[in-house]
């Protein structure tokens, strides 16, 4: 694909929600342009609060270019950005000429793609968009997101995107609201992996968690292998009792070390197609 798809009409478009934003779920109808910020807290600019060529991605992806953006639309109580990932003002403020510099010495480096992560990239779509439009020859675009998002931000996307990395964290909505503050997260997140699977490649991540095999992976598995079974899915195993995971008992431990396997036992018995 080339980025040459987000066009200036593209730009201008994305670049409404900073007058009214509905970029993700929150649907905060918020003007970030002004004082008034809604619930990620972020404003016009986007600030990358670190970038670093990384070989923990999914084997096909490495070694990738990331771009860590400041600021998120959930707050997850075990992140494992904590206060880099929630702040919106951390970090240099994106830009093309930015961008290019940073980009050129990614692929000088072996970086076969540019990954954006967060906190959240989504909600600073349109910044990303003018920064990558400024930007000549850019690699293959991988967007590493929540998929808490609205279609309207997944429209913009089209055909920007390469590959889609999606992170599906709850099995279940009860889980979501006490560990990360949100509301029919189920319903939001498997409609946007439905809409993100027929636009670009789509790897689905799913982070084990102590003490929520049943209630969240089985789950997840089960839904994958009912809608979309032939979709990458990778299981993540690194979980850290970071942020305020300590306010909840089953997450101020580690994982238990025979989770993975008993995990990607339980995938493979539902047919789905594992990456690692």
């Amino acid at each position: 694909m080339s980025i040459q798809l987000a066009t200036t009409e593209r730009v201008a478009l994305a670049k409404r929600h900073y007058y009214e934003c509905c970029l993700c779920e929150h649907r905060c109808r918020v003007r970030r342009t002004a004082e008034r910020q809604g619930r990620c807290r972020a404003a016009a600019e986007a600030h990358v609060y670190r970038h670093r060529i990384e070989w923990g991605e999914e084997l096909e992806l490495i070694p990738s270019h990331l771009f860590y953006l400041s600021g998120c639309d959930l707050r997850c109580d075990f992140c494992i950005g904590g206060a880099d990932a929630f702040d919106a003002s951390r970090g240099r403020t994106l830009s093309g000429v930015w961008l290019a510099e940073a980009v050129n010495w990614g692929t000088r480096h072996g970086a076969r793609n540019i990954q954006w992560v967060g906190g959240e990239p989504t909600i600073h779509l349109p910044a990303i968009l003018e920064a990558m439009a400024a930007c000549e020859d850019l690699p293959p675009v991988v967007w590493k997101s929540n998929f808490h998002g609205t279609p309207a931000a997944f429209d913009l996307l089209d055909g920007i995107v390469d590959v889609y990395v999606a992170d599906f964290k709850f099995g279940n909505n009860g889980c979501a609201r006490r560990l990360a503050g949100i509301q029919q997260y189920v319903e939001i997140v498997t409609r946007n992996l439905a809409i993100a699977a027929g636009q670009a490649d789509l790897i689905v991540r799913h982070l084990l968690m102590p003490g929520h095999d049943e209630c969240c992976f089985r789950p997840v598995v089960q839904w994958m292998a009912e809608h979309l079974p032939a979709t990458k899915f990778s299981i993540r195993d690194g979980f850290l009792p970071r942020w305020r995971a300590a306010r909840h008992a089953e997450l101020a431990r580690p994982l238990p070390i025979d989770r993975s396997d008993w995990a990607r036992h339980l995938a493979l018995e539902h047919g789905l197609r594992l990456v690692r």
